[in-house]
């Protein structure tokens, strides 16, 4: 008899044939018979409930597993996007942070210099033009007519005279330090000019440094650079916090999937064991409704072939009547009708 069959009918009294007991062993039986039957009836019962439990927490385990994958893959890519980028982004904040101000400084430095060229030029300028008015003073005093005296002393006009010996012998009694005077006068004259033309372009370059300085506006980069830092920050942070809430996240899930790995492994030992315990009490009820008393078989009381008569064959077979009366009290079938519990 299947297990699934086993509550189609259920015996009155332990009876299958609906026959009253006769003797007190009959009437244990059946009670015994009624009350396997019961039990079996709860316990394939309880196995349907464990099977259905058992399918459910499979499928939940399914589900919190699946979960768990996709929360940790989450959490995963929110983690490496903060090892490979945000902590990469806030220290190279913090680096052009530093050459920002290092540049500020530097240009600080620059502007400073630039200008302090522009009025050294600007006063060198003043100087040399200074100087190029006296090199104009000394040119002409030097060409008036009331100087012919001393030039011609220092040998710097020839004069009337034409002999080259009396020329060197007013050479010869010049002193040293005025050999070279008519080179020197010719330099403090032609030199100044010179001079005023260079310190010019000096200027000019220098007031033109400062105005391509102060247009390219080095400190600009500091408020960029604040900007930048604040929205790096800001994007960090936002990773971070992600990260937090995927690990509480990644924990919950874990302990959500280790919870349900516990309940269907549980489940699934609940379920083994109502099976041996139905398989148990359905062995028991086949045995108690179909029972057979081997000890009769061939016993040569029935007119079969069995031993030689002897002076205990009458005893032997009343043993064999009993043995038959309890196998009818076991068995299900009717010998009328030939009907059974299946």
């Amino acid at each position: 008899m299947s297990i699934e069959s086993s509550g189609s009918r259920e015996p009155q009294n332990g009876n299958c044939n609906d026959a009253e007991a006769e003797t007190a062993t009959q009437k244990t039986i059946h009670l015994l018979k009624e009350d396997y039957c019961k039990r079996l009836k709860g316990k394939v019962a309880e196995l349907g409930e464990s099977e259905l439990t058992y399918d459910g927490t499979v499928m939940i385990y399914q589900k919190k597993k699946c979960a768990f994958v996709k929360t940790e893959k989450n959490y995963l890519l929110v983690r490496n996007l903060e090892l490979k980028v945000g902590v990469e982004l806030i220290t190279a904040s913090d680096e052009i942070k530093k050459n920002v101000a290092a540049d500020i400084l530097q240009n600080d430095a620059l502007v400073l210099a630039l200008k302090a060229v522009v009025k050294t030029a600007k006063d060198a300028k003043a100087k040399f033009g200074e100087l190029r008015e006296a090199a104009g003073k000394l040119d002409g005093c030097r060409k008036d007519s009331c100087s012919a005296v001393q030039m011609k002393i220092l040998g710097c006009s020839e004069g009337d005279d034409c002999n080259d010996n009396n020329k060197q012998e007013e050479s010869s009694r010049r002193p040293d330090p005025c050999r070279n005077v008519c080179q020197i006068l010719d330099d403090l004259i032609t030199i100044p000019d010179s001079l005023s033309q260079d310190i010019d372009i000096i200027f000019n370059s220098a007031a033109e440094i400062v105005g391509i300085q102060s247009f390219s506006n080095i400190k600009s980069l500091e408020k960029f650079q604040q900007d930048f830092a604040t929205n790096a920050k800001a994007f960090d942070d936002l990773i971070q916090a992600q990260m937090t809430s995927g690990g509480l996240s990644l924990k919950k899930a874990q302990e959500d999937f280790v919870l349900s790995t516990k309940t269907a492994t549980q489940s699934g030992y609940a379920l083994y064991n109502k099976r041996n315990e139905v398989g148990t009490l359905d062995e028991t009820k086949d045995y108690l409704c179909h029972h057979e008393c081997k000890c009769i078989a061939g016993c040569g009381c029935d007119g079969e072939k069995g031993e030689d008569d002897n002076r205990l064959k009458k005893c032997k077979c009343d043993i064999c009547d009993i043995c038959k009366e309890v196998t009818e009290v076991y068995s299900c079938e009717n010998p009328s009708d030939n009907s059974s519990c299946d």
